[in-house]
């Protein structure tokens, strides 16, 4: 009990200075809320709902299609990370927020609209999709808010709260929309509803923050370079991976084994309806709840680690546990062992805690201070490419081996079909962190030199 009250006052306000104490309540408020409001339409909720609440209305090829681009949603969205910086330079920033904000609770809330259809599946695809848009809108303008907020010393630790109640709220979220879902799956639209009015929370929260300095910022940015309009993101994009050949073999390995990690989520939320046959409760766990409960176990442990680590010596550790865990999952899928895809559940979680700090700060160890966001921003579209990639890769490789009735050992096709593609993901991931560890062969002392410098 005494860990227990010593991790919850971690959260309370008492340890930072009184000019951001205002600010880091309100801001812990807007998390609380608006994780609950996302949480519905988290790739591993919202493709289970789909695949269930559709089924019996769509064809099951294009039913699964959908379920992958739900699934991919978050990352896709990241394609238009150039047009939200272009559109708050030299703006405040809360009021986009805040209209943000209510574009993705007034989004969520038309869910309740959809009809169980063929256009109600398009439609609440098109809905996830602006909703996710909006959001990675929200995402990039936070930093600036929190820049100017938090002090440096203790912005980390603001941060690193927000972060942990976020995927806390998510798993919390899914454990909830799948038990109501599993009993009363006529009430999706009460439940959208209920879920939507919880962001408001944070709309009202996020209204009263005030950002320190705004004024002298916004005249900073006016005073500093024109920014990049969005099209000429992709030519900024070359540019960085051209200047710098180090970078763009990590942004090579980073490719190959997220494109592979990312055919997991919607194989698993396919086969444990097709060949498990689960409820909304056990398949959101498996594929959404667990992992986000355990990702803030393992943060700690990853950061220690990537502390005193360059971020290729990390990853190039690190990303086993990606290989690991679809490993894993194919082998529960093959020998129908749903115990081992609760695992793979945890073990994801421990592979997003530490992938999710590398995710947030690995660019540091190759940019120079100045061209920081060049080198984020072409991290996060290429991230963007491999969620629009993704979708198709997994449905095409599971669709295409269903219909030629691919079998192996006598088993059932969707069976095999399955762990072909669990297949693909740890031979894509395996070879994506032995790239890793080639590059970090390549760079011998420079890594060690280049995170001294980025210290």
């Amino acid at each position: 009990m005494g860990l227990v009250l010593s991790y919850l006052r971690s959260f309370l306000p008492g340890a930072f200075p009184r000019f951001a104490r205002r600010s880091y309540t309100l801001e812990l408020i807007t998390v609380i809320c608006f994780s609950a409001t996302l949480g519905i339409v988290e790739g591993g909720v919202i493709s289970n709902i789909a695949k269930r609440r559709f089924e019996k209305v769509v064809e099951e090829e294009s039913l699964n299609f959908y379920v992958a681009l739900l699934f991919a949603a978050p990352d896709l969205a990241n394609i238009l990370s150039f047009f939200w910086s272009g559109l708050s330079h030299g703006r405040p920033k809360i009021p986009l927020i805040n209209a943000l904000q209510f574009s993705v609770i007034v989004l969520i809330a038309l869910m309740a609209l959809t009809p169980v259809s063929g256009l109600g599946l398009f439609g609440m695809v098109a809905i996830v999709i602006l909703a996710r848009v909006c959001w990675s809108g929200i995402i990039t303008l936070r930093p600036t808010v929190w820049r100017s907020n938090y002090p440096a010393i203790m912005r980390a630790t603001a941060v690193g709260n927000f972060q942990t109640m976020q995927y806390i709220m998510a798993g919390i979220v899914g454990v909830v929309v799948g038990s109501v879902l599993n009993v009363h799956p006529e009430h999706f639209w009460l439940l959208v509803l209920c879920v939507a009015s919880v962001g408001f929370g944070a709309f009202f929260a996020t209204r009263r923050q005030r950002v320190r300095r705004e004024t002298r910022m916004l005249r900073a940015e006016l005073d500093s370079a024109p920014v990049m309009k969005p099209w000429q993101g992709p030519l900024v994009v070359w540019r960085v991976l051209h200047k710098d050949r180090m970078w763009a073999r990590f942004m090579l390995w980073m490719f190959v084994l997220g494109l592979g990690n990312m055919l997991m989520g919607p194989t698993l939320a396919i086969v444990l309806r097709d060949q498990f046959q689960l409820g909304y409760l056990r398949s959101i766990l498996i594929t959404s709840s667990i992992t986000a409960l355990v990702m803030p176990l393992s943060i700690p442990m990853w950061a220690r680690y990537l502390d005193r680590s360059h971020v290729v010596q990390f990853r190039a550790k690190q990303t086993w546990m990606f290989v690991f865990s679809a490993c894993v999952a194919c082998a529960g899928v093959l020998f129908h062992r749903v115990e081992l895809l609760y695992l793979t559940a945890v073990l994801q979680g421990i592979s997003y805690g530490g992938g999710t700090l590398a995710w947030n700060l690995g660019h540091v160890d190759f940019a120079p201070p100045t061209h920081t966001s060049q080198y984020m921003a072409s991290h996060v579209t290429l991230n963007g490419i491999r969620g629009l990639l993704a979708p198709f890769v997994a449905v095409g490789l599971y669709n295409g081996a269903f219909m030629a009735g691919f079998s192996v050992l006598g088993l059932d096709v969707t069976t095999t079909a399955a762990a072909l593609v669990l297949a693909v993901s740890a031979v894509m991931c395996a070879i994506g962190a032995a790239g890793f560890g080639r590059l970090l062969t390549r760079m011998g002392d420079r890594a060690t030199l280049a995170k001294a410098r980025s210290a």
